[in-house]
């Protein structure tokens, strides 16, 4: 088993933590956005920063675009976050936020009790970061369910000017083919980060750690 010499904050919020890092971040991009949690919070820590979002699945897309309709600093683009241009099969599964481009495999070790029985598979768009946008942002949050590293590879023209990513990270395989947490932090140093700690570590009832998330900033 690999060692893991990394801080885990259970009880820090890591945007508490970011907004003293960064305290003028003026361009967020929020990729995997459900049902905007994070968005709100994102504009609580920097109220005059721009939000770009992105979220796949078309029923919470277009709840996320009616909730932040008023709102001129977030847009809201229907489309997954990935490494090339086009379209692939989401699974969606009946809790919502567990949803993948991969197939589910030991998710249901991490939910126990929970359903997560696949209820269909939609195409969507899938879109790369850098291609969408030349202004990097200063903070890029993923929760893509084991697609955080496509993503990144989507945003490498980006990531030199990008001053933190928060991601989650898994310690054991929840989607079929995922990398696992030291395989983001060993791409993500060759791009500059180091990881700065883990935040909001969800632990099973055996005490097991399968997964959270993860604060990279640019060295």
């Amino acid at each position: 088993m690999r060692t893991i010499p990394w801080t885990v904050h259970r009880h820090t919020p890591p945007l508490e933590r970011l907004a003293r890092l960064i305290p003028c971040a003026r361009f967020v991009v929020d990729g995997g956005a459900h049902k905007g949690r994070t968005v709100e919070r994102f504009l609580d820590a920097w109220p005059t920063a721009r939000v770009l979002a992105y979220e796949p699945q078309p029923r919470l897309a277009r709840k996320l675009a009616k909730r932040f309709a008023h709102n001129e600093s977030v847009q809201v683009r229907q489309a997954a976050l990935g490494s090339a241009t086009g379209r692939l099969e989401l699974n969606v599964l009946e809790r919502p936020t567990c949803s993948s481009l991969l197939c589910p495999s030991g998710i249901r070790e991490k939910h126990v009790g929970k359903s997560l029985e696949l209820t269909e598979r939609v195409e969507v768009d899938i879109v790369r970061l850098d291609a969408e946008t030349a202004d990097a942002p200063d903070i890029l949050k993923l929760d893509l369910q084991g697609y955080e590293l496509e993503a990144l590879r989507g945003a490498q023209l980006l990531l030199p000017r990008v001053a933190a990513v928060l991601c989650e990270v898994s310690f054991t395989p929840l989607y079929q083919g995922q990398p696992l947490a030291w395989d983001l932090a060993d791409w993500m140093a060759t791009q500059g980060f180091r990881l700065e700690a883990l935040y909001d570590p969800w632990t099973c009832p055996d005490g097991s750690m399968p997964s959270a998330d993860a604060l990279f900033l640019h060295d």
